[in-house]
């Protein structure tokens, strides 16, 4: 497979100057002055076309900063990069000129970027309905707030058709609605085959966009693999990370740049021992579930919180055929359907449900009678929306023809039909 991008030992410097004079000085006098800063350290790294890479690190780790370089705006002080296509970074106001207004922008960009004037009234349009501007796009952009400056470079972005797409924290702002949005736009690129780059701190879009993941650490490369192979690793070292003081960090932040190796060792020994937790381990069962209280959240696939549950949702049952274990927690996800793939409503922690064994026994034929207590449900232990009757009383001696039989927990459930009506009843509101 083509490569798409290669990056050979590129290497940042930057200077710390005490003042303008030592920055004079330092332009002057043979020897140099003022500190020498490294965003980053030989970095080498290559992406295949249509590879989907995460580059994750703590604050500092040079993250945007190669990301810059690969997009062509920041020039390396050292080292290559090779691009085979187009690249167009998005990040934050990235590239957008405070003093013109949006409409202005898009022209300017597109511009230079070696649009005809032709090709620009054909892209402007859907430029503008995407970032969800409209009135506001012709207005000077420094009037924006920052999640609509992200908007309008994203749309200039995506609209463009780029070989290699660099995000850097653009969905990081603004609402979640255009985040869903975005995304659905890059998985899109992501099935044309298309090269991206995905800079964010939400691990769990990293999960859920990302192939590979670039682990960078106080501007060297720490890891470069697959997703489920470096991802429960940062995680680990991020456990550790948050636990530490000021003085921790800096001693480890020298261990890492003066090459400790020993030191090093230990603290790779201590991630292997933790990273299974932040591994997601997947299985399939059979269970039933109501949730328990408003304080529960059911999550998106990618197991990051979505919303908290409404009273609506309180008032159901759902199947569930899948669950994962992450972080020491195990999580359900929950569907409207028997099918886990169907009317999938998300993820929800097991604590925040009760739930019973859902097993299917038989769907033989059986004839009992109705003995006019209880209530029938549209689902085996059904909630208060699934009510098909509140009260049997009214169908007491009345034969029930049973089509399938279920065991929930310890109880047995059966559904058939009354009077043309389907519907589950509990073993204890039927006799033989």
């Amino acid at each position: 497979m083509k490569k798409a991008l290669i990056a050979k030992n590129i290497s940042k410097k930057y200077k710390f100057y005490s003042g303008t004079k030592e920055r004079i000085l330092d332009l002057f006098l043979p020897t140099e002055i003022g500190e020498n800063f490294y965003a980053l350290r030989d970095v080498d790294f290559e992406a295949e076309k249509g590879d989907v890479i995460g580059f994750v690190g703590i604050n500092g780790s040079g993250k945007s900063t190669l990301s810059n370089i690969i997009a062509g705006i920041v020039p390396a002080t050292s080292g290559t990069v090779e691009i085979n296509g187009q690249a167009s970074l998005i990040a934050v106001a990235s590239g957008l000129k405070a003093e013109l207004s949006g409409r202005d922008n898009i022209e300017l960009k597109l511009l230079m970027l070696g649009f005809s004037k032709d090709e620009i009234n054909e892209l402007e349009p859907d430029i503008i309905e995407f970032a969800e501007l409209e009135k506001f796009i012709d207005q000077p952009v420094k009037s924006y707030s920052s999640g609509m400056k992200s908007r309008l470079g994203f749309a200039i972005s995506v609209n463009i058709d780029p070989d290699i797409l660099i995000i850097d924290e653009a969905l990081s702002v603004g609402d979640k609605a255009f985040a869903g949005k975005s995304l659905n736009k890059m998985l899109e690129f992501k099935e044309k085959g298309k090269t991206m780059v995905f800079v964010s701190h939400s691990l769990g879009q990293m999960r859920k966009f990302c192939e590979k993941i670039l682990w960078l650490e106080f501007g060297k490369v720490k890891d470069y693999g697959e997703v489920d192979e470096v991802l429960p690793q940062y995680e680990a070292f991020l456990h550790q990370w948050e636990k530490m003081n000021k003085k921790e960090r800096e001693e480890y932040r020298n261990m890492i740049l003066n090459g400790n190796k020993e030191l090093q060792e230990q603290w790779a020994e201590e991630n292997l021992r933790n990273k299974d937790e932040f591994k997601i381990k997947e299985e399939y069962t059979s269970l039933l579930g109501k949730i328990k209280s408003t304080n529960a959240f059911i999550y998106h696939s990618n197991l990051e919180e979505g919303h908290e549950v409404n009273n609506e949702q309180l008032k159901n049952v759902y199947y569930i055929k899948k669950l994962v274990t992450y972080k020491g927690d195990t999580f359900y996800l929950l569907s409207d359907s028997p099918s886990s793939e169907k009317d999938v409503i998300g993820w929800m922690k097991s604590s925040d449900l009760a739930v019973h064994l859902h097993v299917a026994i038989d769907e033989d034929t059986r004839h009992f009678m109705m003995n006019g207590r209880g209530r029938s449900y549209n689902k085996p232990w059904g909630a208060e929306n699934n009510i098909v009757l509140k009260e049997l009383k009214s169908a007491k001696g009345e034969k029930f023809i049973v089509n399938k039989t279920e065991k929930i927990g310890k109880n047995i459930w059966y559904r058939g039909k009354l009077n043309g009506q389907e519907m589950w009843v509990h073993q204890n509101h039927l006799s033989i």
